[in-house]
């Protein structure tokens, strides 16, 4: 791997996984995520989703530059990855100490209230769905902050991340010129 893509994955990845801890720990802040503060949350999570963007764009021009202005798709692609994989788990491995060790209570509130939206959502997509009351059971007993739920949500945000690395280094990649 080129020396330039592996210090701006790092480098960027570390930024990206400390802006995920940032946000957590201003969530944590303001009470957790509630029904009372939802609406704050949303806007704070979306805010935070466009200074990760911000970030992997920063990135995108910081690396094509140092390439002389001319970089392949799958140099850049590899660069985002690399970033998103370090930044996802500084930032999920936070999430699992925080709420299993550090404040277990908060994390059990807020497991509480995760599997008291999911079952919300389930009851709304009866009329689409068949849901049992065994189905409301299971979601009830799920414990959202378990090392294989997180494994789940990393591997999920990973996905969708490379989606949008794809896309990012499509607008950014340019090839250079054959004569």
């Amino acid at each position: 791997m080129n020396e330039i893509i592996k210090k701006n994955g790092i480098n960027f990845g570390i930024t990206l996984g400390v802006l995920g801890i940032a946000s957590q720990m201003i969530v944590y802040a303001m009470g957790g995520i509630s029904k009372e503060n939802a609406i704050l949350n949303s806007i704070l999570q979306f805010v935070f989703w466009l200074a990760f963007l911000a970030i992997r764009i920063v990135q995108c021009n910081k690396t094509k530059k140092e390439f002389n202005g001319f970089i392949s798709l799958k140099e850049l692609f590899t660069t985002l990855t690399v970033t998103v994989i370090i930044g996802i788990l500084i930032s999920q491995s936070f999430t699992f100490l925080f709420n299993n060790f550090i404040d277990v209570e908060y994390g059990n509130a807020m497991n509480e209230f995760m599997n008291e939206q999911q079952i919300v959502a389930q009851n709304a997509m009866k009329s689409f769905t068949k849901v049992t009351s065994e189905d409301l059971k299971k979601i009830a007993e799920t414990n959202n902050f378990s090392i294989l739920n997180i494994l789940q949500g990393t591997l999920i945000a990973f996905l969708l991340s490379s989606v949008m690395n794809l896309i990012l280094a499509a607008i950014f990649k340019k090839n250079q010129p054959v004569f």
